[in-house]
C-alpha cells in the first residue's frame, strides 16, 4: 500500500491476530506492517481508523503478486510467532491513505466478523458444518436446487461461514507436521533476496556501489530494507559521477522490481 512515512511507535511480538485484536480493541488508528513466510517472502499492511479496519494488503516478493482486502486478512488471521510494526497516523494522515489505497480496501463488516471468529475460538462454537447448513435449508425451503444454492450462499456470506482454501489446508497440515517456522524460513528467504540484489549491484556497477552495498548488507530482514529504501537510493545516485544517469536508474528500477516496492 501507499502509505505515510512516519517513525515507528513500537513492535509487537506473538501471534497476529492477537496483536491485531488488541489495537482494535483499544481504538487505534494508523498501520501496521508485518513480513513472513508462506510459500515465498511476503510482506502485509493492514490500515486501521478507530479500532476499524479500512484497508489491507499482502505483497508476494518473488513472484510481485498482491492479495487486498478481505482475503488479506483471511491469510494474515493465520499468522504464529509474528513480528508486527506499528505506527500512529492522524485523521488526515488515515484519510489521505485510504484515498490512495482502495483497491485494498475490506468490506464493511471485516472487524466484526474479526471479533466474531475470536469469540468462537475462545469458547469453543463450531461453526455449522456444510451438512447441517443443507439440513437447515432443505427444511425451510424445500428441495429446489436452485433455490437452495441461493439460499446456502446467502448463510455462507451472512455468518462469514469460509471453506479452507486449499493453501489455507496445506499451511494447518505443515504446522501439525511441525515444519519449519515461519520466522527462520522468512531468514533464509531475505538473505537470498539481499545476495541476489548485491549480486546486482556488483555486476552492473561495481566497486563504486560499495557503499549502497554496505547498506544493504546492514539489513537484518525486508522491512528494515523497505525503511532503508531512500537511504539505497540517495546513495546509488550520489555515484553519477563515476557511472552514468541511465545505467543507475536502471539499477533502481530493477532493485525494485526485486523487492516489489519503490524504494521512494
Amino acid at each position: 500500500m501507499i502509505l505515510p512515512k512516519t517513525s515507528l511507535t513500537k513492535i509487537e511480538r506473538g501471534k497476529f491476530s492477537k496483536i491485531l485484536e488488541n489495537l482494535i480493541l483499544s481504538k487505534f488508528s494508523g498501520y501496521i506492517k508485518v513480513g513472513f513466510k508462506k510459500e515465498e517472502l511476503c510482506s502485509a499492511e493492514v490500515l486501521l481508523e478507530n479500532g476499524e479496519i479500512l484497508a489491507a494488503e499482502i505483497v508476494r516478493v518473488k513472484s510481485r503478486t498482491s492479495i487486498y482486502g478481505d482475503d488479506a486478512l483471511s491469510e494474515l488471521a493465520n499468522l504464529e510467532n509474528s513480528v508486527v510494526e506499528i505506527y500512529v497516523l492522524n485523521t488526515e494522515q488515515i484519510k489521505r491513505a485510504y484515498e490512495l489505497n482502495k483497491s485494498a480496501k475490506v468490506s464493511e463488516g471485516s472487524t466484526m466478523r474479526l471479533e466474531r471468529n475470536k469469540i468462537i475460538e475462545k469458547y469453543g462454537i463450531a461453526n455449522p458444518d456444510e451438512r447441517e447448513i443443507e439440513q437447515a435449508i432443505t427444511m425451510a425451503i424445500g428441495n429446489s436446487e436452485l433455490a437452495f444454492e441461493l439460499e446456502r450462499e446467502k448463510i455462507m456470506n451472512k455468518y462469514g461461514i469460509k471453506k479452507p482454501s486449499e493453501e489455507e489446508i496445506d499451511y494447518l497440515i505443515s504446522n501439525a507436521l511441525g515444519e519449519e517456522t515461519e520466522v527462520s524460513a522468512t531468514a533464509v528467504d531475505f538473505e537470498q533476496l539481499k545476495k541476489e540484489i548485491l549480486d546486482l549491484l556488483y555486476s552492473k556497477i561495481g566497486k563504486p556501489s560499495r557503499k549502497t552495498a554496505s547498506i544493504i548488507e546492514s539489513c537484518g530482514s525486508y522491512d528494515e530494507l523497505i525503511r532503508k529504501g531512500a537511504e539505497i537510493e540517495k546513495s546509488l545516485k550520489t555515484l553519477v559521477m563515476f557511472v552514468p544517469r541511465e545505467k543507475i536508474d536502471e539499477v533502481i528500477s530493477d532493485i525494485e522490481q526485486k523487492i516489489g516496492k519503490k524504494l521512494t
